[in-house]
């Protein structure tokens, strides 16, 4: 179903050798020359998001709602979704992943440009390599390099569990040995030095908060912006040292 309705848009949206005539030229137009994998992709989203709206829409009628007055869903193209870029299509990346060439518009054209990549790669090469993710957070713009690792397969005889982590970002780390049935083996704590600077951090932002909201005012934008980027930074510290 998801090629078929590939197939309706892309006849009606891109003109090809075969098909020079199509009944919406505004995006050829517009987007000149662009990748069929990102094309392709852009039009799945997009049903994607139409399928979710109407769902919710139509939910909406039926009256399934939060309460009685509230609003109904609206379509808006400000989804912050970001497309893979598929392999020699769309974006290179050279052996040990420290620059990258992707394509991109400039000046109504596609053409493929350099960046220095920084950070590293710890699973770089270790398994199969998967289509990158450009991304940003509004600061910067990311790029993910995603690997595929086969799980390796038990031996005879050995006992089917596994071992469960939570890496518990506002609660302590813990980890379980569970079995198929459920039965819990073992389990315990796993201790971080950095903790209490969480537990300081987090309780600044809560004295902060109560300050600011004690006359039912709203908290500001970029309320405590430094404290929630310092626990971001511990949290994926942490993630990374239990991991």
């Amino acid at each position: 179903e998801g090629n078929a309705v590939v197939e309706v848009i892309e006849r009606l949206i891109h003109p090809t050798q075969k098909r020079p005539q199509v009944r919406y030229t505004y995006f050829a137009e517009r987007y000149y020359k662009f990748p069929s994998y990102l094309r392709r992709v852009a039009i799945m989203d997009a049903v994607g998001q139409v399928r979710s709206f109407v769902t919710r829409f139509e939910a909406w009628r039926s009256g399934d709602r939060k309460h009685l007055h509230a609003k109904p869903p609206r379509l808006t193209s400000s989804t912050k979704t970001f497309p893979s870029l598929y392999g020699s299509q769309c974006a290179k990346i050279n052996a040990d992943a420290s620059h990258a060439f992707i394509k991109v518009r400039q000046h109504n054209d596609w053409v493929w440009m350099g960046f220095r990549l920084k950070g590293t790669c710890r699973f770089r090469g270790k398994g199969k390599a998967k289509s990158p993710l450009l991304t940003t957070n509004g600061r910067q713009w990311l790029l993910s390099l995603p690997e595929q690792f086969d799980p390796p397969k038990p031996a005879k005889g050995a006992p089917d569990r596994v071992l469960a982590v939570d890496v518990g970002i506002n609660t302590a780390a813990t980890w379980a040995v569970v079995d198929a049935q459920g039965t819990v083996h073992a389990r315990g704590f796993l201790s971080r030095t950095d903790k209490d600077r969480e537990y300081r951090l987090m309780n600044r932002i809560r004295r902060q908060a109560r300050k600011q909201t004690r006359h039912g005012s709203r908290l500001p934008p970029g309320f405590c912006r430094r404290d929630h980027q310092r626990l971001t930074s511990l949290a994926d510290n942490q993630a990374h040292q239990i991991s």
